[in-house]
């Protein structure tokens, strides 16, 4: 299939948007004439990575699963997030020693090129994984960043083979016992595209700027102008019935400022992010809805380079937020306080822990136990408050993604609370392209480029390991910034109930669920009160900002965009 150029009509607004300056690009509806239903939705970001076995960011993710399906999805209707078939007819069966797991897949499916969808398509996507994963020796390029999804600990790929049992049934032969694979069928890496269209990318992963996908999805993708905008058109033959809507325009404006007003001003329909200080505008403007979803499983953490800051720095800095003025002034008291890595809605969170509350005198003794600060009186409010805020014991820098409000407001409260432990935080403020390829280590940028870092993190799928191994893992991997090592914070002991990477290894195989749920309680407990390998922050409550005529619109405790049951009235 050709990639599509469509144009739209775009209205450039100069404007002063409240606390910015400059152009502010506003998307509107196509002229008279496009024809069809189109929504037009705002985000601050489009696609980093266009290639569903590469992506790994909630933008990315947006754009692929319009387009892109797999044998397994959520019911994002049910607050329980229910796991249902997509391009499978059931929900699978392990054999006994959860060692395969064998799916009948749907017939009559076809792919946005006309290609059939079958045991083969199936084959040949988990052909292209061996490939990025390069387990066949030939990946030149480089080892997809969402390997460790799909590998054991060791580097094993958790797939060894496919059996194909018939045109539309195949069995999954894995490499040992991996509870969580049926979960994983319904993460975007394992979305199945047009084997005609992997044909193509011999050796070469989706170029994000010039490239295509090609699935079974309700919509086509059409296009991405960098910084502009991404399109869609309903596909007529979807399996499931074709989409209300004729067109989705995904409109890319970075300015929070400028993305609000867009809503304001009846230039979109649907804003994916409002801001928290604009929400009663909002709702209080004629035509316009606000709607307040489910506690949502995206964790909000300020990340700390476990490499450079050592664990009594951690807690120091951990004890030293005000967490309070991040959920009632920064979020305006739509945010709950974060206990755990793995939030309340995931399987086996367990918040019972001690999760550390600003406590001024707690952190500047632990300064003091690093011999920063020992000739001064700790007790907070206390005589030596101003030359503990004088002091400049250390320096670190912030990094976050520019024209996220929050993320910018807190670079001024670290700058407050650490001042009070005698820590002087600088201003690392970049694109996100930037500062996730940092994180994620693509090209030749590396995680060690930062030291204190915001990031959220959301589930790719409904389990604890989906949090935890991602996120602690010891190997050097795409997702864990802060480069925790579970080995090094038990002092390399092999005693499993001290080990966080034993625990994690031996969570995934386990098949008593009590006997897991246990290692996940202590996971949580060793994270939480021992290593400290991050700030835990918030977990938010989502919001979407849409017109009053807009319907079928589904939020979910993941966060997940699903635009296909959406119509107009």
């Amino acid at each position: 299939m050709e990639r599509k150029t469509l144009a739209i009509g775009i209205v450039v607004i100069i404007a002063i948007a409240a606390g910015t300056t400059g152009a502010v690009i506003f998307f509107v509806q196509p002229p008279a004439g496009a024809g069809g239903k189109t929504l037009v939705a705002a985000t601050m970001y489009g696609p980093v990575d266009l290639d569903p076995i590469v992506a790994w960011d909630s933008a990315s993710i947006d754009v692929i699963d319009q387009v892109v399906e797999g044998l397994y999805r959520y019911d994002l209707g049910d607050p329980s997030l229910a796991q249902i078939p997509a391009l499978a007819t059931d929900n699978g069966s392990w054999n006994g020693p959860a060692t395969e797991f064998t799916v009948t897949l749907r017939q009559n499916v076809k792919f946005h090129d006309g290609a059939d969808f079958n045991a083969d398509a199936v084959i040949a996507h988990w052909d292209r994984m061996a490939w990025a994963l390069n387990t066949t020796g030939t990946n030149t390029v480089i080892i997809t960043q969402t390997a460790e999804l799909y590998e054991f600990p060791d580097g094993t790929p958790i797939v060894s083979s496919i059996t194909k049992n018939s045109d539309y049934s195949v069995t999954f032969v894995l490499s040992g016992p991996f509870i969580p694979f049926k979960a994983l069928l319904s993460f975007s890496a394992s979305y199945i595209q047009s084997p005609l269209h992997y044909a193509s990318l011999t050796n070469q992963y989706i170029d994000t700027a010039t490239g295509d996908i090609i699935g079974t999805g309700p919509f086509t993708y059409d296009g991405y102008e960098v910084g502009v905008e991404v399109i869609f058109t309903a596909f007529d033959g979807y399996w499931d019935g074709r989409a209300a809507l004729d067109r989705i325009v995904l409109s890319e404006i970075v300015d929070a400022n400028a993305r609000n007003l867009a809503l304001l001003s009846g230039d979109i329909d649907l804003l994916l992010d409002p801001m928290d200080e604009l929400l009663d505008m909002i709702n209080s403007t004629a035509g316009l809805h606000v709607e307040q979803g489910p506690q949502g499983t995206v964790v909000q953490y300020l990340g700390m380079n476990n490499n450079l800051i050592n664990v009594t720095f951690r807690e120091a800095i951990s004890y030293a937020l005000d967490y309070d003025y991040i959920l009632n002034e920064l979020r305006q008291g739509n945010a709950l306080r974060m206990k755990s890595p793995v939030p309340e809605g995931i399987m086996y969170a367990d918040t019972t822990f001690n999760a550390p509350i600003l406590n001024i005198t707690h952190a500047r003794m632990k300064m003091q136990d690093m011999g920063f600060g020992t000739a001064l009186d700790a007790t907070s409010p206390g005589p030596d408050d101003w030359l503990w805020r004088n002091s400049n014991f250390a320096s670190f820098s912030y990094t976050y993604n520019i024209g996220n409000n929050f993320r910018e407001q807190m670079l001024v409260l670290l700058q407050d609370n650490l001042g009070d432990i005698g820590v002087t935080v600088t201003d690392d403020g970049m694109t996100w392209g930037d500062f996730i390829y940092r994180l994620y280590e693509i090209g030749n940028l590396t995680r060690n480029m930062l030291e204190l870092y915001f990031i959220g993190w959301g589930p790719d799928y409904n389990d604890p390991s989906n949090f935890i191994n991602p996120l602690f893992t010891n190997r050097s991997v795409a997702s864990n910034g802060a480069q925790y090592n579970g080995w090094l914070s038990s002092g390399n002991s092999s005693v499993l109930n001290d080990n966080v990477q034993l625990l994690m290894e031996a969570a995934l195989a386990e098949t008593n669920p009590v006997t897991r749920e246990a290692h996940y309680n202590r996971i949580q407990e060793l994270l939480v009160e021992r290593d400290f390998p991050w700030a835990w922050c918030y977990v938010g409550m989502s919001f979407r900002a849409y017109v009053d005529n807009m319907i079928g619109y589904d939020l979910n405790p993941m966060g997940r965009e699903w635009w296909y049951p959406i119509d107009f009235t």
